[in-house]
């Protein structure tokens, strides 16, 4: 029996969900993705997360009861089950060698300045250079491709004692247009794991937080922005250099499988804003 209070609850999550998904669907839109090209793989995600999330402990999951569960017909639970079995899974695409190097000079001690800060390095050498920056995460690139890759994008520029300088302190995003869409995928995805959990008052809630305004001129807007970024950037380098040096501490710990994903973002009304 539904309560007004169920009801009303209801009509909020609706709510929500269209808040939530709206931005996704001007994103398939934008990529000729259309609502009937959505289906299938909807309800292969439905059986997914049933699968993944709604077993019983010690009882064997059916496809009469994924079919309750999500709404799918049981021949079409039946279809899809057999499906996700035998198909082969895909390797989860790693983050790209430009974001990792990034990630070692800007959280790697080596290559950091006693504040902290991202070092200018020299082109070649064993310490302190490009060369080294580049080789600690792989030796099958060469050095002066990846150095002119990011010349080109702006990422690094080459300064009057021929030092090579970080222009950002973060990893300015990628011209790959896959690797983009990886970490949309993981930035959203992870967020949303924690919206999921917190609404969830059986878990240990985690942190989410933010700040919202409205009736700012773009000149306040602009200035929000800017401290916003530099805040954020500091505290994400702070952050990447902590868990590089308890990751290199906990190299032969066995109990090591923990994970974490932390973010930030700065979303603002793009109506009257002047870049």
């Amino acid at each position: 029996m539904q309560t007004p209070h169920s009801s009303e609850l209801d009509k909020v999550l609706a709510k929500t969900i269209k808040t939530m998904l709206k931005p996704l669907v001007k994103l398939l839109l934008h990529r000729g993705i259309t609502y009937p090209n959505l289906l299938e793989p909807l309800k292969q995600i439905f059986v997914e997360v049933a699968e993944e999330s709604f077993a019983l402990e010690n009882k064997r999951q059916t496809d009469s009861r994924v079919s309750l569960i999500t709404g799918v017909h049981r021949k079409e639970v039946k279809r899809l089950r057999e499906m996700i079995s035998n198909a082969q899974s895909l390797p989860e695409i790693k983050a790209g060698l430009s974001a990792q190097i990034m990630s070692e000079w800007t959280g790697n001690e080596d290559f950091l300045s006693e504040s902290g800060q991202p070092l200018p390095l020299t082109k070649q050498g064993k310490k302190h250079s490009f060369e080294a920056l580049v080789f600690t995460v792989s030796k099958d690139k060469h050095p002066r491709s990846v150095l002119d890759d990011w010349l080109n994008q702006g990422i690094v520029s080459i300064n009057e004692q021929g030092l090579i300088c970080l222009n950002e302190a973060g990893f300015v995003p990628t011209e790959d247009e896959a690797e983009k869409l990886f970490f949309a995928g993981k930035n959203i995805g992870q967020h949303l794991s924690v919206v999921t959990n917190n609404l969830d008052n059986k878990q240990l809630p985690m942190f989410d937080r933010a700040v919202y305004y409205r009736h700012l001129s773009p000149e306040s807007l602009r200035e929000i922005e800017t401290i916003a970024k530099e805040k954020s950037l500091a505290l994400l380098s702070e952050i990447n250099h902590l868990a590089h040096e308890l990751q290199q501490k906990d190299e032969q710990n066995t109990s090591a499988t923990s994970h974490f994903h932390f973010g930030s973002y700065f979303y603002r009304d793009e109506e009257n804003y002047e870049k």
